[in-house]
């Protein structure tokens, strides 16, 4: 069972940590010079969002950031991919925080086939990132 905490400032370091380590695992199509960007842009996205950290009693699973229906970021720590772990945050957002959307990146196979799996479809499709890099998004809605 998973439990979640508000992240809070002194929790910044430990979140880029985390995220580094997943998007090493999971996003192999980045270029180093873009994800090195990402790491250092990642931080002034936390203000816009509502970031929570995820826990299995005292080990940090994972994070995400949710803004209004919109699932802004989920990762999840490589050691415990594949244990079920994703799923029950992600269900814990949707019928806890009322998540109907996610933009999830066209070259991530095992993000789309994690959010298919959890009854998302594409409803639209963007050509770049959000940041006009060339790394097609694909819009995803549960509803």
């Amino acid at each position: 069972m998973v439990i979640n905490k508000t992240a809070s400032k002194q929790d910044e370091q430990q979140i880029i940590e985390l995220w580094d380590r997943s998007v090493t695992a999971t996003h192999d199509f980045l270029t180093q010079e873009d994800k090195e960007t990402m790491r250092e842009e990642i931080p002034g996205l936390f203000q816009f969002v509502d970031l929570q950290l995820w826990y299995d009693e005292d080990r940090l699973v994972g994070f995400s950031g949710r803004k209004e229906n919109s699932l802004e970021m989920l990762f999840i720590e490589p050691k415990y991919m594949e244990q079920g772990y994703g799923t029950a945050i992600l269900q814990e957002l949707v019928s806890h925080y009322g998540i109907t959307l996610v933009d999830v990146n066209e070259q991530n196979p095992a993000g789309k086939k994690f959010y298919f799996k959890n009854g998302f479809r594409i409803y639209d499709r963007s050509s770049v990132d959000g940041q006009n890099r060339p790394y097609p998004l694909l819009h995803l809605t549960n509803s």
